[in-house]
């Protein structure tokens, strides 16, 4: 079973970096940012655990999503530090990845054992969560360069798939072993969030992860859209149904903040015309 449920997680992290080499960084976060991989997990969980479990378990995972955007928030300053001004020697430059890392989980976890103390259940817990993230992105730091399309190697993206199947064992056993607050904890630990900004920023610098991270912010919306319709209805319908009106909630969810973000920007191009 736990075979078949890693599947999952180096699919994802093809399917974003092969994005990432056709349409850049930011489209890369964004596919990483739904719940392609915790969303497979609770569906299988609900399959082994009472309903009322998985039920507490993705409201928990909902409220808790906004720590990934505060994880990719600090990801991105931290990116931003210039750190050759004080460690000029490229051999401490090349390990800059470890502090973004390290203060990124550091903040993740802090936020996410906060906020699963403080559970919001129904729609007004899913308009919180959504509205922490706006706060996210709308706080992320700006590239600077102009965006480009990287050319990804087929083996840089074969080592982000093993990295990331190694991280998401440790997780699922977690998931399976703990009560339903550390379980939602550990279904909302930003896997992808992790494994690629770790690639991008080592390979391709700090404008490309800031891209990668706030497009993960957007994705992470549709994470938030699709807790909520699968907790919603996990209970009264049972998984599938629960599963189907997730997947459907949170590309709507995304499509949407799309939609808003293209607008603001034609708004502020305007502007700036005028």
């Amino acid at each position: 079973m736990i075979l078949v449920k890693l599947v999952a997680v180096p699919v994802v992290i093809w399917l974003a970096s092969y994005a990432g080499r056709r349409w850049g960084h930011r489209v890369s976060g964004l596919i990483s940012g739904f719940p392609l991989i915790s969303a497979p997990i609770v569906l299988f969980l609900a399959y082994s655990a009472p309903r009322a479990f998985i039920e507490e378990t993705a409201w928990i995972t909902m409220t808790v999503a906004p720590a990934v955007g505060v994880h990719c928030l600090v990801y991105a300053w931290l990116a931003r530090i210039p750190l050759v001004r004080w460690f000029p020697r490229e051999s401490v430059q090349r390990w800059h990845w470890v502090l973004c890392i390290l203060g990124a989980w550091t903040a993740c976890i802090s936020t996410e054992w906060v906020l699963s103390g403080m559970v919001i259940k129904g729609p007004l817990g899913a308009l919180i969560a959504i509205g922490q993230m706006l706060a996210a992105l709308a706080l992320m730091p700006r590239p600077r360069t102009l965006a480009v399309v990287p050319a990804i190697p087929a083996s840089e993206i074969a080592v982000r798939m093993v990295v990331a199947v190694l991280i998401a064992g440790v997780i699922m056993l977690g998931a399976e072993t703990f009560g339903p607050r550390i379980s939602g904890i550990l279904l909302g630990f930003p896997i992808t969030a992790s494994v690629l900004p770790l690639f991008t920023l080592y390979l391709y610098g700090a404008d490309a992860t800031i891209r990668l991270l706030s497009g993960f912010v957007t994705g992470l919306i549709g994470f938030v859209a699709y807790f909520f319709a699968f907790a919603s209805l996990i209970v009264p319908l049972g998984p599938w149904p629960a599963f189907i009106a997730g997947v459907f909630s949170s590309l709507a969810a995304v499509l949407l903040a799309l939609g808003v973000q293209n607008r603001w920007r034609k708004f502020q191009a305007g502007r700036a015309a005028a």
